[in-house]
């Protein structure tokens, strides 16, 4: 963030550099000893009277003195909300000054203060946002508005702050997305909704939305939705996010993730295929899939479309082995992995034995041997997992290895 201060210096160095005349801001001050303490006081003065307040110039020479404190290492502990106090000068000396002649000079101060409520709201949030700090978000939310505002007050000119955050790879639409979700882990939804509005509508165009697209956005947005009442709005970002950015693991896996919870198992293929071909080779989103096409094969079932339930069964365990063979480091997703696909083979395995006919049992042995295979390899991993040793031992049983099944009924009870 401090290349960012440092670039609004260069700035005003430059028009310096460019042999800009002193302000009148700066002959004030020399004209009080030089000092700040006392220019400010001189100026409170002269604004304390009827015909001092009526004058532009005197609102403009409060709102230079308080930035320039507000600056000062050595005044600014002195004057903690001097910046405020310019800032509120700047907008009075605004408002009285009809032919604008000193809208140059208020230009200036505004491009230090915004800048400053820049720095001010982003050291706020990245001091609070980790612990979720409300009383520091608040804190950002408030010094993002004042740097909203103060970009709004120099209309056309604020190109130049816009391009001096660019320069420092700073979008403002990652501002806004700033100030929405302090607002929403303030509780404050309202002022969260209005500020993901400015970069997100599911209506407009997707080339015209990706310009002010801003991935997490995608994510905690339709969580707000959600949590207001707005499924139908949550679901159209949530479709929005994937055709926006169908390569971000984490906006594919939210969508993924609420039509899971929501219930609506037949729509979530969509973004599954997304999922797939974004990351064919993720472990972690290669074990997500699976779980989700787990998900919906058991709602299949439910419904008695066995076919359909099959199908997406099989892609479960395409899943799964694909994440398998990536040999990911992590022991609990390495279990989870040989778990669940047990499971797959399991649970057939027991419907099959269930029919109480040859061709059933054929079909459950079968099906048991491939449970093993996994089971006994999340068995490794986890030796006390009585689920996965429960699940073996019947396997076993089943399939007549009577010697195995005893040893895992010992290590069960």
């Amino acid at each position: 963030m401090k290349i960012v201060l440092s670039l609004f210096l260069l700035f005003s160095l430059f028009l310096n550099a460019a042999g800009q005349k002193p302000s009148k801001g700066e002959d004030y001050i020399k004209q009080i000893e030089g000092k700040l303490d006392k220019a400010k006081i001189s100026i409170e003065k002269t604004l304390s009277t009827p015909e001092g307040k009526l004058s532009a110039e005197n609102w403009y020479l409060k709102g230079y003195i308080c930035t320039e404190i507000s600056k000062s290492a050595v005044f600014k502990t002195s004057y903690p909300n001097a910046h405020i106090e310019g800032f509120n000068a700047i907008k009075k000396s605004r408002e009285l000054d009809q032919t604008n002649s000193l809208l140059s000079e208020c230009i200036n101060v505004l491009y230090d203060l915004s800048s400053m409520f820049y720095n001010k709201g982003i050291n706020s949030y990245n001091s609070s946002v980790k612990d979720l700090n409300t009383t520091g978000l608040k804190e950002a939310i408030d010094y993002f508005e004042l740097f909203f505002e103060a970009k709004q007050l120099l209309g056309d000119d604020d190109k130049i702050i816009v391009n001096l955050l660019e320069h420092d790879n700073i979008n403002i639409n990652s501002i806004y997305f700033y100030t929405a979700f302090s607002a929403q882990k303030c509780g404050l939804n309202d002022k969260a909704v209005l500020y993901y509005n400015k970069i997100i509508d599911p209506n407009l165009p997707d080339e015209k939305a990706k310009l002010t697209a801003v991935p997490l956005a995608y994510i905690y947005y339709p969580e707000l939705l959600a949590a207001m009442g707005d499924n139908v709005k949550a679901v159209a970002v949530l479709k929005k996010g994937a055709r926006l950015f169908p390569n971000n693991v984490d906006v594919i896996m939210t969508a993924i993730d609420y039509h899971k919870k929501a219930g609506m198992i037949e729509e979530m293929a969509e973004f599954l295929e997304l999922a797939l071909k974004a990351s064919p080779n993720d472990p972690k989103m290669l074990v997500v899939l699976a779980g989700a096409y787990t998900t919906i094969a058991r709602s299949y079932d439910k419904k008695g479309y066995a076919s359909t339930s099959f199908e997406y069964r099989t892609k479960a365990i395409t899943a799964y082995e694909k994440a398998q063979k990536s040999n990911p480091p992590d022991k609990t997703m390495l279990f989870n992995i040989n778990y669940n696909m047990g499971i797959l083979y399991y649970n057939p395995g027991v419907q099959a034995y269930k029919k109480q006919d040859e061709a059933g049992r054929a079909e459950a042995e079968a099906l048991f041997r491939k449970a093993v295979t996994y089971l006994e390899k999340a068995l490794e991993l986890d030796k006390s997992n009585k689920n996965v040793i429960n699940m073996l031992m019947k396997c076993y049983q089943t399939l007549n290895e009577t010697e195995r099944a005893e040893e895992l009924e010992k290590l069960l009870y």
